[in-house]
């Protein structure tokens, strides 16, 4: 997916999931491992895997030039580049050698985004304002296989990423309150104009929904673009045996863009893109071979303990999203996304699931008793205890715990510090909310009584 950089026990790029080594193992390891914070296994650059780049690079004949990097995944690396025909600044996901086998149309990152858009455009719909498109593709050979290369529009950072508090002990960073809901409202007319469409995107969370970059930066010069987020910061790539690096690896490793760099009301539109249609389906039901991926904290139950996924999946994700834009934090909010931990975090805020899913939850007796409810704190193992709670006790919450940010005011973007919703907003975000975070998918709302909720309209 196209984010960037969040240094958060939530990384925008990593969403959590680890990067797989290639079948690397501690023993075939080559390289020193990088002191650069959030930056890709160099392990990674070996045949089949990532291609070596470095800034200056151009690609695809010279069409694009290597300015600075934006981030990577599990499956690519991502880097601002310059269109050198346009002069525009555009973003360029290069994926992994053994991720660029599949034809085009095979590609729901691509396809799906296409279909949509052809949609809008005879329609006349303004969604394909905030949907993801890749406005050029190709291919490029290096000493590690062949890549392909993604180009779309460059946007900037992620409703995840704008929570992000560097610093901050206690409470979180939120959008201001009108703004949270513009946004909100935003995302959820996107996904019912997918729904509307047939279309299920699999994967809704904070991390795939980015604010648009204004129209006057997507043109600065390079020097411009080093002057506000900093000259890329590189490491030497090194060997354990002080062997030559090879072909295979590049001379340098680059840092992505700091984050707190991107968040700036100076660079950004209050309107956002939905992105990474790369778990996306048409139908009901997904193909055979589907395995869903959505971040353990946004994973309905029928994903968790049924491996099920359909468009009441999307409404669940979305619920846990519209509670993450106005609270700056997670609904089911847990350390590097454990699924237990979010099972636990579920159960106490809905109390206890369907039967057959209660008797699928193997670990839930050092926490709960049989009915669901959280056992006495000195009964239960571990050291967070579980507590009984509720989405509109949450909401009541947000606000409670804010500590100022060290730099002063977090921006115009943002809530001050210590703001805290009425009692009106909690009980219609609420009413919401709960009708939206249900266990059985049959219970929950749809896409278009969503849309139609007086909490976007306070």
């Amino acid at each position: 997916m196209f984010l960037l950089r969040q240094r958060t026990t939530l990384s925008s790029f990593r969403r959590g999931v680890s990067f797989i080594r290639l079948g690397s193992s501690k023993a075939t390891e080559r390289f020193i491992p990088s002191r650069l914070s959030e930056i890709e296994d160099v392990e990674g650059y070996q045949y089949g895997g990532f291609h070596p780049l470095a800034i200056g690079d151009t690609l695809a004949h010279g069409r694009y030039r290597i300015i600075h990097k934006l981030g990577f995944g599990g499956s690519s690396t991502i880097w601002l580049a310059r269109n050198n025909k346009h002069g525009t600044l555009v973003t360029l996901k290069v994926l992994r050698a053994d991720m660029s086998y599949k034809p085009i149309d095979k590609i729901p990152e691509m396809a799906v985004p296409k279909r949509l858009l052809e949609i809008a455009e005879g329609s006349g719909h303004f969604a394909r304002n905030n949907i993801q498109t890749i406005d050029d593709h190709f291919i490029e050979t290096g000493p590690n296989g062949s890549h392909l290369c993604l180009v779309t529009k460059f946007a900037g950072p992620s409703i995840s990423a704008m929570s992000d508090s560097p610093g901050r002990v206690w409470g979180s960073k939120r959008l201001r309150s009108h703004l949270a809901r513009k946004v909100a409202k935003q995302v959820v007319q996107t996904v019912q104009f997918m729904h509307n469409a047939g279309f299920v995107h699999g994967d809704l969370t904070t991390s795939n929904i980015l604010f648009l970059i204004k129209e006057n930066f997507m043109n600065m010069p390079d020097s411009d673009v080093y002057a506000h987020f900093c000259e890329p910061e590189t490491e030497e790539v090194r060997t354990r045996d002080d062997s030559p690096i090879g072909p295979h690896a590049p001379e340098e490793l680059v840092a992505p863009i700091e984050n707190s760099l991107l968040t700036h009301s100076l660079y950004l539109q209050e309107e956002v893109m939905l992105i990474d249609f790369g778990q996306a389906f048409y139908g009901v039901r997904p193909p055979k071979s589907y395995k869903p991926a959505t971040l353990p904290s946004y994973q309905p139950p029928e994903s968790h303990f049924e491996g099920k996924i359909n468009m009441s999946s999307d409404i669940w994700a979305l619920g846990c999203t519209i509670f993450q834009i106005r609270a700056g934090s997670p609904l089911f909010e847990t350390f590097f996304e454990a699924e237990d931990e979010v099972l636990k975090q579920i159960v106490s805020t809905l109390g206890k699931p369907p039967e057959s899913w209660w008797d699928s939850y193997k670990d839930r007796h050092p926490w709960f008793d049989e009915d669901g409810n959280p056992k006495p704190q000195e009964l239960q193992r571990g050291f967070v205890p579980v507590e009984k709670t509720s989405i509109k006790q949450k909401l009541s919450e947000i606000g409670s715990q804010d500590v100022p940010s060290e730099g002063g005011t977090d921006g115009s973007m943002f809530e001050p510090p210590g703001a805290r919703m009425d009692e009106v907003e909690i009980n219609l975000l609420g009413d919401l909310l709960e009708k939206m975070v249900r266990y059985r998918p049959e219970d929950r709302i749809n896409i278009n009584e969503v849309a139609s909720h007086p909490w976007f309209s306070l």
